[in-house]
């Protein structure tokens, strides 16, 4: 299992709000993509924050029970980051979006997801399988409203309904994944709002790129559609 990550702040951002890590305990991977919302109340602070409370539950806490493990330490993610966001005035507002894979060396994935950052595999018939559901309004309007997806980008872009740090309590969505695939890949919306599926797959393809130069390109194709928000891929290569 190999696996890699990169992080841009895009063309028309100051400032990059994504964060990204990935650690290996014993014969399982973590990794995690976060989103910070909130502007100038500090997104980056939020989704670093979350991100780094999730690694160090993952290396003083996994008990290879992921499902059990994703809810507590959620909970532990969540408390920080919103009593942090309540104690000073600078941070207040501030949030985070949160997709969390634990992949375990006999190839069972279980995904965290908060917000509207995403997982997908490249599964054995080569198709893009989105496995998380956004916690978007863009979403919503489509499931209960029949909107249209154009509409909807329309009406709701940019809106999330669940992140990390606004309220007091919160709960994720959690997913069990026993197919299989060569590629898992975590992103935030920078990418997945921008490079459409099969250019995704056409780079995961390809055997003249590194998983590093994978991501890189994965990047660099967001950029060139307008780089209109920071950018975070991270894959898991089997």
């Amino acid at each position: 299992m190999r696996y890699f990550g990169i992080t841009d702040k895009g063309i028309s951002r100051a400032q990059n709000q994504d964060c990204f890590r990935i650690v290996q305990r014993d014969d399982s991977v973590l990794a995690v993509v976060a989103d910070g919302i909130g502007g100038h109340q500090a997104g980056d602070v939020a989704s670093r924050l979350a991100c780094d409370t999730l690694v160090k539950c993952f290396r003083n806490n996994y008990n290879n029970n992921p499902d059990i493990w994703f809810v507590t330490s959620l909970d532990k993610v969540n408390r920080i980051v919103y009593e942090l966001a309540g104690k000073e005035v600078k941070y207040k507002g501030m949030g985070t979006t949160m997709v969390a894979a634990v992949v375990s060396s006999k190839g069972q994935v279980n995904i965290l997801n908060v917000g509207d950052s995403r997982a997908y595999i490249l599964d054995k018939d080569n198709q893009l399988v989105q496995l998380t559901e956004d916690h978007s309004l863009i979403n919503e309007l489509i499931k209960k409203d029949g909107m249209t997806p154009e509409k909807a980008r329309e009406v709701g872009a940019h809106v999330i309904t669940r992140a990390i740090g606004i309220w007091p309590i919160i709960e994720g969505d959690i997913y069990t994944v026993d197919e299989q695939f060569s590629y898992l890949m975590l992103c935030s919306d920078g990418l997945h709002n921008y490079v459409p599926a099969e250019k995704i797959i056409e780079v995961l393809n390809d055997k003249e790129m590194t998983g590093r130069e994978k991501c890189e390109k994965l990047v660099a194709l967001a950029n060139e559609a307008g780089g209109y928000d920071n950018i975070t891929a991270v894959l898991v290569e089997k």
